[in-house]
C-alpha cells in the first residue's frame, strides 16, 4: 500500500492547480488521471484576470498569455445588424498587471500548468482510474486501476475530487448531493478558421437571430509565418433544440421542440456532430454580412449544458472542487476559472494543516478546513444563479423570450454599455476581481478572515478573542477578505551608508505588492502612512520590533530627504502614495495588512492595534 498526505483525483486545470499549491506548500501528494494523455481539444477558452494573477504566483504567466489572445471587449449583433460594442480596456483598472481576460485553448492552459508543475519536480500520474474511495476516522483508502486491470491501493490523509461532473469522490461521500437540471437546448460548436471575415479578433462577438444565437470567440493568433493564414476561432450556436423560425408556437410559450424531420431540413442532425456546411449556413443567416467563410475545422461537436451544485464542498476527509462541485452555463466563461480558484483556496489550507499538524489544535485544523466550504460555496452558488439568469435570457428556447430579447436589447444595450460604472460592476463579477470573503468572520464562518464590514466585529473565538473590538477600526477602502490590490513600489533595501532614498529612487528598481507576497507563507506588510512623522516612526521602531521575522516588507510613502532603510528591514517606497491610497491608508495613519497565501487580505488595521494583533496571532495561530 502506498502512502501520501493528499491524493488528487483528476488532473484537469483544477486538479493540476491544486497540485501546484500543494507543491508550493511542500506537502506530499499524488495526482492521478484516468486519461493516458491530455486532450488536444480547446474546451474552456477564457482565463480571467484574477486567475492570471493567482497562477503568476508560480512563475511567469506571460508564457501562457503568449499562447492566446487578449480580449478587449465584445460585440452584439441582432438580426444581422450591429447593436452595441462593449469595451473592457477603458475601465481604469490599474491595480493589476492583468486587467483583461485571455482567450486561449484549454489545451494550452493545461500544458502551461504541467510545465509549472514540472518546475517543482512533480508530474501527473496518468492511466490510473480511481475505482473505490473509502474514508474512516484516520484517513482515506483509494483503489486505483490501470488499463491492464492491475490494481494498487493508496492510503492518504485527504482525497480531493477534481474529477468532473460525474465525480467518484463526490459519489463516495454519503452526505453530498448534486442538485440541478439540464438546459432544454442542445448546442453545437466548431473550432475552425474564417476566410475574408470582418469578425473582430480582439473581442468576442454575439449574434442573436429569430432562430437562436451564434457566437464567435477568438482562440489564438496565428503564429505561422505563412502570409494570409487566418486565426483559429470558435463558433457556438444553439443546436438541436433551437426554435425554428417557421415552427409552430406553443400556446403556453413553452419551448418549441422541432421534430427530427424539421431539424434535418435545417441542416441539424440530432444524433450526429454538426457539419461545416451547417455552420456556414448559420454564419450566412445570423451573423452580419461579411462575416466570412468557415473552413479548416479542427473540432466539431454537439453538447448539452447543465446547471448543478453540490450542497457541501467537504465531507470529513473528502473534498470536491471545480466541476465536481458546480457545473453551469458558459455565460461569462466562469467555470474553469472558479474551479482553479477553488483549488488555490483549498491548497494552502491543506498545506497549513499538514505542515503544522503538531502545533495547531484539532479545533484550529478543523476550522481551517471548514473555511474552504464557507468561502467557496457562496461563490459557486452566486455563479450558478448569475450565469443561469444570463443564459436563460440570452439563449432562450421559447419563442416569446426570443421576440422580447431581440426587440428590447437594441434599445437597452447601447445605453447599458455606454455607462462605465455598469460595465465596471459587471466586469468585477466576471473577472474575479470582485470575489470577496468579507463579512464571513462576523458570521463565524471563516477563521482566516478578520474584522468585517460592521462595527465591533471580531475574529472567530478560536483565533481571535471577542474582547479585541479595537481591531474593528480599520481602513475603509479594502476590507478583510478582499483581494489584495496590486501596485508598483520601489525597493530601497537595507542600510546603504550615505545613499539616500532619492538616489535609490533614481535607479527605479521596481517590484509590486503581489510579487512581494509570493510564496507559501502569510505575509505581514507594514505601511508608514501619508502625513506626519508619527506613522513612520511607529513603523520603524514599534512595528518592526513587534513583527520580527514575520515582516516581509515595509512600504513607505516616498520621502526623498530620508536615508534609505536606516536600521530597518527591507523597505519599499510608494511614489505618489498610490498604494497607500488603494488600501485606504492615505489619511496620515500608519497601518498593517496581513496577507494570506492565496493573496487575499486576512486582516487590515491601523498600527495602533498591531501589538494586540501580533500577540493574538502568536498565541492562537502558532504558525
Amino acid at each position: 500500500m502506498d502512502h501520501c498526505d493528499v491524493l488528487i483525483v483528476g488532473a484537469g486545470p483544477v486538479g493540476t492547480t491544486l497540485a501546484l499549491e500543494l507543491a508550493l506548500q511542500g506537502v506530499s501528494f499524488r495526482i492521478i488521471d484516468k486519461s493516458p494523455v491530455r486532450s488536444e481539444k480547446s474546451r474552456a477558452l477564457i482565463v480571467h484576470p484574477r486567475t492570471l494573477e493567482l497562477l503568476d504566483r508560480h512563475g511567469t504567466v506571460d508564457k501562457l498569455i503568449s499562447r492566446g489572445t487578449i480580449t478587449r471587449g465584445g460585440v452584439l449583433n441582432i438580426n444581422r445588424k450591429l447593436v452595441a460594442k462593449m469595451n473592457l480596456d477603458d475601465l481604469d483598472i490599474t491595480d493589476t498587471n492583468y486587467p483583461l481576460p485571455l482567450m486561449v485553448s484549454q489545451a494550452e492552459t493545461e500544458q502551461f500548468l504541467d510545465e509549472s508543475l514540472a518546475d517543482y519536480g512533480k508530474a501527473v500520474e496518468r492511466a490510473y482510474t480511481a475505482t473505490s474511495v473509502v474514508q474512516d476516522a484516520n484517513g482515506v483508502t483509494t483503489t486505483l486501476e490501470k488499463p491492464d486491470g492491475t490494481q494498487t491501493t493508496v492510503r492518504s490523509k485527504y482525497v480531493v475530487g477534481c474529477d468532473g461532473a460525474h465525480s467518484l469522490v463526490r459519489h463516495s461521500a454519503k452526505n453530498l448531493t448534486f442538485d440541478g437540471d439540464a438546459y432544454p437546448q442542445d448546442f453545437i460548436l466548431c473550432d475552425a478558421r474564417l476566410r475574408n471575415s470582418n469578425v473582430a479578433r480582439d473581442r468576442f462577438t454575439i449574434c442573436f437571430g429569430d432562430t437562436g444565437l451564434l457566437a464567435f470567440f477568438p482562440i489564438q493568433s496565428s503564429h505561422s509565418e505563412s502570409e494570409g493564414e487566418e486565426d483559429l476561432i470558435r463558433l457556438i450556436a444553439s443546436g438541436g433544440r433551437s426554435v425554428l423560425k417557421h415552427s409552430p408556437r406553443s400556446g403556453s410559450g413553452s419551448p418549441v421542440v422541432p421534430t427530427e424531420q424539421q431539424q434535418r431540413q435545417h441542416g441539424e442532425q440530432t444524433h450526429e456532430p454538426p457539419t461545416l456546411a451547417h455552420f456556414q449556413s448559420l454564419v450566412d443567416s445570423i451573423a452580419p454580412p461579411g462575416s466570412g467563410t468557415v473552413h479548416s475545422p479542427v473540432w466539431l461537436a454537439r453538447f448539452r449544458l447543465h446547471h448543478r451544485g453540490v450542497n457541501s464542498y467537504r465531507s470529513d476527509r473528502l473534498f470536491v472542487a471545480g466541476d465536481a462541485a458546480h457545473i453551469h452555463s458558459p455565460a461569462g466563461g466562469q467555470g474553469m476559472n472558479v474551479g482553479i480558484q477553488d483549488a488555490i483556496n483549498l491548497g494552502w489550507k491543506l498545506g497549513t494543516v499538514l505542515k503544522y499538524r503538531d502545533t495547531l489544535t484539532e479545533e484550529a485544523r478543523e476550522a481551517l478546513l471548514d473555511s474552504y466550504h464557507a468561502e467557496r460555496y457562496p461563490v459557486g452558488r452566486a455563479l450558478l444563479q448569475g450565469t443561469d439568469r444570463i443564459f436563460s435570457f440570452t439563449a432562450a428556447a421559447t419563442s416569446w423570450v426570443l421576440k422580447v430579447r431581440n426587440t428590447v436589447l437594441p434599445w437597452v444595450m447601447p445605453w447599458l454599455v455606454g455607462m462605465k460604472w455598469i460595465r465596471k460592476r459587471f466586469y468585477g463579477f466576471i473577472s474575479g476581481f470582485g470575489t470577496t470573503y468579507s463579512g464571513l468572520a462576523s458570521a463565524g464562518e471563516s477563521c482566516v478572515v478578520g474584522g468585517g464590514d460592521g462595527v465591533n466585529t471580531s475574529w472567530p473565538s478560536w483565533l481571535w478573542s471577542s474582547s479585541s473590538s479595537s481591531l474593528s477600526s480599520r481602513p475603509e477602502k479594502v476590507s478583510s477578505g478582499d483581494r489584495l490590490p496590486d501596485g508598483k513600489v520601489i525597493e530601497l533595501g537595507r542600510s546603504h551608508g550615505g545613499i539616500t532614498a532619492s538616489d535609490l529612487l533614481a535607479r527605479r528598481k521596481e517590484t509590486s505588492l503581489h510579487q512581494l507576497c509570493r510564496g507559501a507563507s502569510w505575509h505581514l506588510l507594514l505601511f508608514s502612512g501619508i502625513g506626519g512623522t508619527e506613522g513612520r516612526d511607529a513603523v520603524t521602531v514599534e512595528g518592526l520590533t513587534l513583527a520580527g521575522e514575520r515582516v516581509l516588507a515595509v512600504v513607505k510613502k516616498e520621502d526623498r530627504g530620508s536615508r534609505a532603510g536606516q536600521g530597518q528591514a527591507s523597505t519599499y517606497a510608494d511614489p505618489g502614495g498610490r498604494v497607500h491610497g488603494v488600501l485606504g491608508l492615505d489619511n496620515g495613519s500608519a497601518g498593517y495588512v496581513m496577507v494570506r497565501p492565496d493573496g487575499y487580505v486576512s486582516h487590515i488595521g491601523y498600527l495602533s492595534s498591531l501589538r494586540e494583533f501580533i500577540k493574538e496571532w502568536e498565541t492562537r495561530v502558532c504558525i
